[in-house]
């Protein structure tokens, strides 16, 4: 029975359980460190704020991991917009994660809040670590946005020293050097502007279209300051030789150029081309249009997908919900029917053990029985005993043979289902037990109260607890607790012999 119950148990926390998807939370970690490294969006993956919440409670815990998703948990939040939430989680692990530091500095430049940049980055500076190269350029670029030329060009001139590995000297070539030729630029030092520029060309020609076309927007910026009409319209047109499809289509490379190629028409020709502008004006406006739509669209599909898998959502629950309260009524029915069967199966095995003692005291009570002893003490209580009715209650041969063992004793002296009659009682004890009953009344009447005197003239007869709790129709621990108290009254230790105490 036992069994059965703990299997519907089983099903029962089965039932109540939902089955979520397993989640491969570094599988996630991962794929959102890609898009981060892609500089792609992180708003829509909110399995990130799950991972944070299972590395958080993971036991033992692995620092590593639980770092990595606070960082990549604040980048989606960042692009959320709850930039407040973002600056809150980064900032609890700065003090110790380099990546979260690092992450803080990133957000706040994204976010122009270069005051908080410096304050960020200053405790890196000259610190020797790996990414030294990455922090020295942070570093001179800040001074350019917070109008501190000298510092910025300073830094910027003296950057080298710190490229270390091939991944430093790619990111020199790559953005470190040309932002170095147009800060110089905006500093109106355009020839220098020019030879850093052309070194970009010269490094990325043959390797890089979409790159080499972008140098010769800049080297076209820095002869059009320079008034290098001619110079300017030959490295747009360069542009337009070099540009593969990546600029083309890239709406910021697309204004960028428009707004060269208007600034040299009026330097060359006193006006700007209305034409086209509005061509242009017309491109990113469809291209606009378009692309809402798409994103339009995307939503819907997405809200119907939300819709349908709530709808699924809930019939599962109210499926669990329905098989729950089937299988949780099941173990109701299961549980009662298992504990009437136990109780029924418990009553039997005491009743049997009364009858056992029973049995005992009459076979006791039988031997010797003219003797002044404690067997002869147990033959009188039989007599007033409904012993009897209690056989005949559970008519079985042996008990047969016990009524009728009692019968010989009893005599036909006393009715069967006669009460204990103390006064009787308490003389047979005397006369057993030279008085017991008159000296412990005497000497302990005020101490103990009638049921405790009885229990005592018992424990004189020799009974024990089980028969003490059969003949008075208590239970054992009741037995024990009056025992207990006894003792307390009487000064005695917790497990002193209370007859011998009392002889």
């Amino acid at each position: 029975m036992r069994t059965l119950i703990l299997l519907f148990i089983a099903i029962a926390f089965t039932a109540c359980t939902p089955k979520p998807e397993s989640i491969d939370f570094q599988q996630v970690l991962k794929e959102a460190q890609t898009r981060v490294e892609q500089g792609k969006s992180l708003g829509e993956d909110t399995l990130l704020v799950q991972a944070l919440e299972h590395y958080q409670n993971l036991e033992p815990k692995d620092t590593t991991k639980l770092n990595q998703a606070t960082i990549l948990t604040a980048y989606h939040y960042w692009w959320k917009g709850n930039k407040p939430k973002a600056y809150d989680l980064l900032e609890g692990i700065a003090d110790t994660d380099r990546e979260g530091l690092i992450t803080l500095i990133d957000l706040a430049s994204r976010d122009n809040d270069f005051v908080a940049c410096y304050e960020y980055l200053k405790p890196m500076i000259h610190d020797d670590s790996e990414d030294e190269f990455w922090i020295q350029q942070a570093w001179a670029t800040l001074h350019f946005y917070l109008n501190q030329p000298e510092k910025c060009e300073q830094l910027f001139d003296n950057i080298t020293q710190y490229i270390r590995t091939p991944q430093d000297s790619a990111l020199y070539w790559r953005q470190v050097l040309p932002n170095h030729a147009d800060i110089i630029s905006d500093y109106g030092k355009q020839e220098k502007a020019i030879r850093l520029q052309e070194q970009v060309l010269n490094h990325f020609m043959g390797k890089d279209s979409a790159k080499v076309a972008l140098t010769h927007a800049s080297l076209a910026r820095y002869h059009l300051l320079q008034n290098n009409l001619k110079e300017a319209e030959h490295h747009l047109l360069l542009v337009e030789e070099s540009a593969n499809d990546d600029f083309r289509y890239n709406p910021a490379m697309n204004s960028y150029m428009q707004m060269l190629k208007s600034i040299l028409n009026y330097a060359q020709n006193k006006r700007i081309n209305m034409k086209e502008w509005a061509l242009y004006s017309n491109s990113v406006g469809n291209n606009a249009v378009v692309k809402q739509a798409m994103i339009d669209a995307k939503e819907e599909n997405n809200r119907l997908l939300a819709e349908r898998n709530l709808k699924l959502t809930i019939e599962k629950q109210r499926t669990q919900i329905i098989t729950t309260y089937v299988v949780l009524a099941l173990i109701v029915i299961i549980a009662a029917l298992s504990f009437i069967s136990w109780r029924k199966k418990r009553q039997a095995e005491e009743k049997e053990e009364e009858l056992e003692t029973l049995r005992k005291l009459v076979t006791e009570s039988q031997q010797h029985t003219e003797q002044k002893d404690d067997r002869f003490f147990k033959k009188i209580m039989l007599q007033q005993l409904g012993v009897i009715r209690m056989a005949a209650s559970n008519p079985t041969a042996a008990n047969q043979e016990l009524i009728r063992r009692m019968s010989e004793i009893v005599d036909g002296a006393v009715p069967v289902d006669s009460l204990l009659n103390w006064e009787d009682l308490y003389r047979t004890i005397d006369y057993i037990y030279d008085d017991y009953y008159t000296h412990l009344k005497s000497q302990y009447s005020e101490l103990l109260n009638e049921k405790e005197i009885q229990l005592c003239c018992l424990l004189r007869a020799n009974f024990s607890t089980k028969e003490i709790s059969i003949v008075t129709q208590q239970g054992i621990r009741t037995v024990y607790q009056r025992k207990s108290v006894i003792r307390q009254k009487l000064g005695m230790e917790e497990k002193g012999d209370i007859v011998e105490f009392l002889v």
